[in-house]
């Protein structure tokens, strides 16, 4: 027997719930920061035979360390949005990132997206545009959409313990 997805009816996402996902969104991505700040450090000291103090002066402003670290923490965002369209914030809030055809992003409008945000910066538009779409979103033609709050199946409603 086959099982046929039921459609849901979705609203695009307040201006509000984009900001408060975004400012969620900065604890997963200071991990992911601290981590690859950590390992690329490690890998710097392996190969480096100098004091710890005298690396982290030469390397802490010079372009190639920034530029690691601001690729690597923003693969974060790429991979959430191309894997299921949300990210840490954005499942909290119950937003998704979609296509108007209700497709995933693929990774380069994903890095299209990314570069177009200026770091979170143009979701301010979302307050102005009557779709609640910043600029980036309107480049790649997405949507952030709110999510209908669905009941629970029984095996959610179990107690922890």
């Amino acid at each position: 027997m086959a099982q046929t997805a039921e459609k849901i009816t979705v609203s695009p996402a307040s201006p509000w719930k984009r900001l408060f996902a975004w400012i969620y969104d900065w604890l997963p991505a200071a991990g992911v920061f601290v981590l690859v700040f950590a390992i690329g450090l490690g890998l710097v000291n392996l190969v480096w035979s100098a004091p710890a103090n005298e690396i982290s002066a030469s390397i802490g402003s010079h372009p190639l360390w920034i530029t690691y670290l601001v690729l690597s923490t923003s693969i974060y965002y790429l991979y959430c949005w191309t894997k299921g369209g949300q990210t840490v914030g954005m499942r909290t809030w119950r937003i998704q990132l979609l296509k108007a055809d209700g497709r995933k992003l693929t990774y380069a409008e994903s890095i299209i997206r990314a570069l177009l945000s200026f770091g979170g910066i143009a979701n301010i538009w979302a307050f102005i545009d009557s779709e609640h779409r910043g600029w980036h979103d309107i480049a790649v033609d997405a949507y952030l959409v709110q999510l209908p709050k669905l009941p629970k199946n029984k095996e959610q409603q179990k107690p922890l313990i």
